[in-house]
């Protein structure tokens, strides 16, 4: 089981989507305000094992290798809640495989079939 943290930027439903795992959304952190990598360095002092995101710059902005953990991006063109909400098995397939520490995933709409 691995504890992930949603980003404020994906819809806290997403959490119902997935199962066998510990899933906490930022906000319910208090990190509503937390950015990149300060989101990073809470989520790894807080033993998060992987990090949802919707930010596709994020790849591009933070370099996290040396990190504790994962980040998977839902790289579909917009985060609404029927963008995002089909990615989930991708997501609960790649959650209940073996993230590598310090690595990126992009799930996208193409990589369901």
């Amino acid at each position: 089981m691995k504890r992930v943290l949603l980003d404020v930027n994906v819809n806290h439903r997403f959490a119902l989507l997935i199962t066998g795992h510990e899933i906490i959304h930022a906000l319910n952190m208090g990190w509503a305000e937390l950015k990149n990598g300060a989101l990073l360095r809470a989520a790894e002092e807080h033993k998060f094992d992987v990090l949802i995101t919707a930010d596709k710059q994020m790849m591009h902005q933070q370099n996290i290798a040396g990190r504790k953990l994962s980040i998977i991006v839902l790289g579909s063109l917009f985060i609404r809640w029927e963008d995002i909400a089909p990615l989930s098995t991708q997501v609960q397939i790649a959650l209940d495989g073996e993230l590598p520490e310090s690595s990126f995933m992009v799930i996208t709409p193409e990589a369901q079939q």
